[in-house]
């Protein structure tokens, strides 16, 4: 299978996407990590990387496609994947699509986290928090790998949802016309929402 998982900021898509690909022997892809990872190099590109995170800004199109187009080619996704984190824009979303069909292949369904934003600014500052008290308590090393993580003070939360949210709208509509689109309701347990998604991934299997 061939999957991706749309959601705002702190909708939970890492903790599904792990968990769909344990199940179904799929490979997780996320494009969050793989900035973070970029971002850890502290080249020329993992600096800019780093200042479009650190602002709660989306890493430009080109950048990101041709990461994700990359990671698509490699061995251990030839048996499916799923996407947590991308596409982000309607743009990205195209090029996934025609890379796909490059391949004769094509996305299996899609499945849209829908969590409210009061929701996703507790989630997103409770995960801030966390991440502070783990630095105070980490080795020197590991406080600094966790400083690469985006920072999630207010302004940038607000920021990221803002931008997200907008092209959020495009992105459904987009799969919602090539009748892939699954909505779940995010805002329960996450085991709840790991059984809607298995619910939704049972109609797309028959």
């Amino acid at each position: 299978m061939r999957l991706v998982l749309l959601g705002l900021p702190g909708a939970g898509k890492g903790t599904q996407a792990k968990r769909i690909a344990e199940k179904y022997h799929l490979t997780a892809i996320s494009t969050g990590e793989m900035l973070r990872e970029a971002a850890k190099e502290k080249d020329t590109f993992g600096l800019r990387v780093q200042e479009y995170m650190n602002k709660g800004e989306l890493v430009p199109d080109e950048w990101i496609n041709s990461l994700v187009k990359s990671r698509l080619q490699e061995k251990d996704v030839e048996n499916g994947f799923v996407l947590d984190g991308y596409p982000r824009t309607l743009q990205q979303a195209k090029m996934l699509e025609a890379y796909l069909q490059s391949q004769k292949q094509n996305l299996d369904a899609v499945f849209f986290l829908d969590v409210s934003q009061d929701t996703l600014r507790h989630r997103l500052a409770q995960r801030g928090n966390l991440r502070s008290k783990e630095k105070q308590g980490n080795s020197q090393i590991e406080a600094k790998r966790e400083k690469i993580r985006l920072d999630d003070k207010p302004e940038v939360i607000e920021n990221r949802l803002h931008i997200n949210k907008e092209l959020m709208e495009s992105l459904i509509h987009f799969y919602k016309e090539r009748n892939l689109l699954y909505v779940i309701n995010g805002e329960g347990d996450f085991d709840n929402v790991f059984d809607n998604i298995n619910e939704g991934l049972l109609s797309v299997n028959k």
